[in-house]
């Protein structure tokens, strides 16, 4: 089952164009993170998603409905969390959670405290209280415990340190396991390579791929070349993507240029989504 289907999605702001004919899917039970640079169109997609932002073109699907005529009963599968989100009431955060999950049929309040107990952090405080790591934390686990069908997250893990990162990796990863389904933005990539089941990259207002991590190696190499002149340099699709210890520089590939190039020599580390996240990067630039 498709939890999410976008169809020739565009947006404009003032008439800029940052989302430019989006079409992809996300299937029931996936870990998938959407990358791009700063402005590239990642927190659109999410805001259009969970209802905050209008789409100019195109459709939206989620959990099979169409989010233009079903969009209240759709927000009650979807949990949401931004680091623009905030809490200001005159309580502690243990009482407004107390209040806010008679919302939910489902909120589990014992999760939240004990998830908080586990990561040192006091729900006896007003929300203005907590530094803005520890109320990142607390805003998700307090849409984990609503038990939502899809959790959409933008642009939250650059403020969590690399224990609370661990630990709510591992949460989300129990989450999908379950059957939930997460997407996520971010820009840091080294932070989805080894949790994600697929990627999206958005670049220039347009997706350039869409891949599962474990199909990254069959369709790209990585080369080492020692000859600055070599030949396939001047090949379309190879891009540079660092320098070895010994000199020599690796370059990302298709993985046809053997057939082309038959002397060059394939670097033993496989391509990892870094390396990617650069080629579509640079390639974007040419």
């Amino acid at each position: 089952m498709n939890v999410v289907e976008v169809k020739n999605l565009s947006k404009s702001f003032q008439n800029v164009k940052v989302l430019n004919d989006i079409n992809f899917q996300i299937q029931e039970g996936r870990f998938l993170a959407l990358l791009g640079k700063n402005g590239s169109g990642k927190s659109t997609i999410l805001n259009i998603l969970i209802g905050n932002e209008k789409l100019d073109q195109g459709e939206v699907f989620l959990f099979g409905k169409d989010i233009k005529k079903d969009p209240y009963e759709i927000k009650n599968l979807i949990g949401y969390v931004s680091e623009k989100i905030q809490f200001s009431y005159p309580m502690v955060v243990g009482k407004f959670l107390e209040n806010y999950g008679k919302f939910f049929d489902s909120f589990d309040l014992d999760f939240v405290e004990k998830a908080a107990h586990d990561l040192g952090i006091s729900l006896n405080k007003q929300f203005d209280g907590y530094s803005r790591g520890q109320k990142m934390q607390i805003v998700l686990l307090a849409a984990l415990a609503h038990k939502p069908k899809l959790l959409l997250i933008d642009e939250i893990t650059s403020v969590l340190d690399a224990s609370s990162r661990k630990y709510f990796i591992s949460l989300l990863k129990d989450f999908t396991l379950k059957g939930g389904t997460v997407l996520i933005t971010t820009n840091i990539v080294n932070e989805v390579q080894y949790f994600c089941d697929e990627v999206i990259f958005i670049e220039n207002s347009s997706i350039k791929f869409q891949t599962a991590l474990k199909d990254i190696p069959n369709n790209f190499i990585k080369i080492r070349v020692h000859d600055a002149d070599h030949p396939i340099l001047n090949e379309q699709g190879v891009v540079w993507v660092g320098i070895n210890s010994d000199g020599t520089q690796s370059y990302i590939a298709p993985e046809d240029s053997f057939k082309i190039f038959p002397d060059i020599v394939r670097d033993l580390r496989a391509v990892t989504l870094e390396d990617l996240y650069i080629y579509h990067s640079q390639q974007g630039q040419k």
